[in-house]
């Protein structure tokens, strides 16, 4: 392998390991506020994808469609948390867990009920042929998918650093009592964290719909979001975005040496590699702080 298809294999990695990381910082976010691990959140992710669709159909233009899209998308998040969620918030774990999964499959089938198994194709202002950047051809999509989620990333730190929800989330996610007795209004960061991880995993539909096209299966990609939550420390959104771009790497890199049999069955080993060795994730721990 040359130094140059290594750096191509690097830059498509990172692409697509950006989407793990996006797709794990969603699942993190309400896992953190409200100790629910919402495994609805891969249908989100295609609900997003299908929404900007819908909103491209009649017109919208890009950069109407997309903020539009995300606001949809969170308004789901909270009636999703307040409808379902929120009734059996004190309920065991695993009955959460059944209740996320079972409004995942409620969402995929009314997806299916209305547009079918039908591939779709959300069409982007940046889709074009490959750039030339220096040695590398690079397909525009990789560029905008990176660049995206460095900001996203950039806003998520000045958000919980800079504003008072995200101040009241941290409170929350650190000690739910203590913050009560602070006066925080803990029912309004579960609902803001659920419509913020609506958003963000829209925000994947969105990137993923050009590249990848949209169908109702487009959620599967929470199961390799998961991997790389536990890579990171599950609760850990720092880890969770570094869990995702190493995942992504080292899946890309299986690949293109090993076969893309292999290549499925990477993420996996180093799943359970990480759960005997290092169950905690690199940042994991008892009590995490945003």
């Amino acid at each position: 392998m040359t130094w140059r298809i290594a750096l191509q294999l690097a830059l498509s990695g990172l692409s697509v390991g950006s989407i793990y990381a996006i797709v794990a910082l969603s699942l993190a976010i309400p896992f953190k506020a409200s100790r629910v691990l919402n495994f609805a959140q891969g249908e989100l992710v295609t609900l997003g994808a299908y929404i900007a669709l819908v909103l491209s159909s009649y017109g919208l233009p890009y950069p109407v469609m997309v903020p539009a899209t995300l606001v949809i998308a969170a308004g789901f998040g909270i009636l999703i948390e307040r409808l379902f969620i929120r009734p059996i918030v004190g309920a065991p774990e695993f009955t959460l867990v059944i209740a996320t999964f079972a409004i995942g499959l409620i969402i995929r089938a009314l997806i299916r009920i209305h547009w079918q198994d039908n591939v779709f194709f959300l069409p982007a202002p940046y889709s074009g042929p490959a750039l030339a950047v220096g040695p590398l051809r690079v397909n525009p999509s990789y560029l905008v998918i990176i660049g995206s989620t460095a900001a996203l990333v950039t806003l998520l730190v000045l958000f919980f650093q800079q504003t008072r929800l995200g101040k009241a989330m941290r409170a929350v996610a650190y000690n739910q009592t203590a913050a009560r007795l602070m006066g925080i209004s803990v029912g309004k960061v579960f609902g803001s964290a659920w419509a913020l991880s609506a958003a963000i995993g829209a925000a994947a539909g969105l990137l993923l719909a050009p590249v990848a096209g949209i169908n109702p299966e487009l959620g599967h990609l929470i199961v390799k979001a998961l991997v790389a939550a536990v890579i990171g420390g599950f609760g850990s959104l720092g880890g969770a975005v570094f869990g995702g771009l190493l995942l992504g790497v080292l899946e890309t890199y299986a690949g293109a040496l090993f076969g893309a049999a292999l290549k499925e069955v990477i993420p996996f080993a180093i799943l359970i590699a990480f759960l005997l060795v290092r169950p905690n994730g690199l940042w994991g721990a008892t009590q995490v702080r945003v």
